[in-house]
């Protein structure tokens, strides 16, 4: 077997003993001289982005920071078009969000955007951002569009397949380039901001049908040392890497994209979530028509199509990293894929049973699934396959 010092070793950094041997032992076998590699056929990765190559969700953080700042350029008519008050039959909430009825808390978001529409500066009107964040309709908005998202993508019938590409008509109105100027803001920022949940709560007034509603969301985000050296050696060893991600794609390029933020991923390399855009170059406020939406089973088609097919890469990934019920069908649909690294965020559902299988693999030599462990509190990896999750101080290795 060669010598994997003289080729590109893996970093050992934070991964655990037996994640680090499995990796390495990957990279000796599959890489550029190992004994599998094909070169007129090199292997090729697929991982996803949020919670795995990056501590915490870069989409939400930009909404975040649109929000705060009020980085929007839907005309108040776009920005009714998408507040559906019936959404595959379902027309409230559930349980967990107060069973609030769509049209209600629609009415409400329709006439605070109409406000801010004409009154914000950076919009139609002349008041500043400090003046207008000191409105009650100001503090509505912030409110209701992560609680209206997160909503969503908890209830039944509408549910993270509706949520994720919806949160990406905030975007419509931009450009991509204006676009990937708000995220690189937006991830500058929330890079320097505490790990913490941050919570906000709409103000009680007789003048909105929906009260007394509150939401919480994870603040700031990390790069993972561990997931830009795996990168950056899978790259070295012929192994290509793709990203295939559940948020905008053009969001995504940035935070993964060349001189960046230390990923070095070229954008026709990044999957992800797309808008139609019209003919001045703007993105509309509609999913584009003839794309997958990049989620669970979409995730396997979007592979399917554009790496295996467009690309012309007829095999399945090598590898996979996941760490959500959304990667599910990536990390089990490929019979061919040797590994899938998982990063332990204490899942249940499918997730939780690929846990569960990664544990009970750990003296196996070659496993399927492998367990990595990291601190929510500090954003880093931690050399174990527990995790310690925001807010608590205990590791945890499996949910229940």
């Amino acid at each position: 077997m060669r010598d994997r010092e003289s080729i590109h070793p893996l970093d050992k950094l934070n991964w655990s003993e037996r994640n680090y041997s499995v990796l390495t032992q990957l990279i000796c076998d599959y890489g550029i001289g190992g004994k599998y590699y094909d070169q007129s056929k090199p292997p090729f990765a697929v991982l996803d982005w949020d919670q795995t190559c990056a501590h915490f969700d870069v989409e939400e953080a930009v909404m975040h920071y649109q929000l705060f700042n009020l980085r929007f350029k839907l005309s108040k008519e776009q920005f009714r078009t998408i507040l559906k008050d019936d959404i595959n039959g379902v027309t409230q909430l559930s349980a967990d969000y107060q069973h609030v009825i769509l049209a209600a808390i629609n009415s409400d978001l329709i006439e605070d955007y109409d406000f801010l529409h004409d009154n914000f500066s950076g919009l139609s009107g002349t008041m500043s951002l400090a003046e207008i964040i000191l409105t009650p309709q100001y503090a509505d908005f912030i409110a209701k569009i992560p609680f209206l998202y997160a909503g969503y993508c908890a209830t039944p019938g509408i549910t993270d397949y509706y949520g994720y590409p919806w949160i990406t008509f905030l975007l419509a109105g931009h450009t991509i380039a204006e676009v990937q100027i708000l995220a690189k803001e937006a991830i500058t920022l929330e890079l320097g901001y505490e790990l913490a949940k941050q919570t906000l709560y709409s103000p009680v007034t007789s003048k909105v049908r929906v009260n007394g509603i509150s939401v919480s969301f994870n603040k700031g985000l990390r790069v993972l040392p561990e997931m830009q050296n795996l990168i950056q050696t899978f790259s070295g060893c012929g192994i290509d890497v793709f990203i295939v991600s559940a948020s905008n794609k053009h969001v995504v390029e940035v935070f993964s994209g060349l001189e960046c933020f230390g990923y070095n991923i070229p954008p026709e390399n990044v999957i992800g979530m797309e808008l139609e855009t019209s003919d001045d170059g703007k993105l509309l406020p509609e999913y584009k028509h003839d794309w997958v939406k990049t989620f669970r089973k979409g995730k396997v088609e979007a592979i399917n199509r554009v790496i295996k097919g467009e690309l012309g890469k007829s095999r399945d990934p090598l590898f996979a990293a996941i760490d959500s019920d959304g990667d599910y069908e990536m990390a089990t649909d490929f019979p061919d894929m040797k590994l899938v690294l998982i990063w332990n965020r204490i899942k249940g559902g499918d997730t939780g049973r690929l846990c569960k299988q990664a544990v009970s693999e750990f003296n196996t030599q070659t496993p399927r699934y492998i367990l990595q462990g990291r601190n929510e509190n500090t954003g880093l990896a931690i050399p174990c396959s527990e995790s310690i999750l925001l807010g608590s101080r205990e590791l945890q290795l499996l949910n229940g």
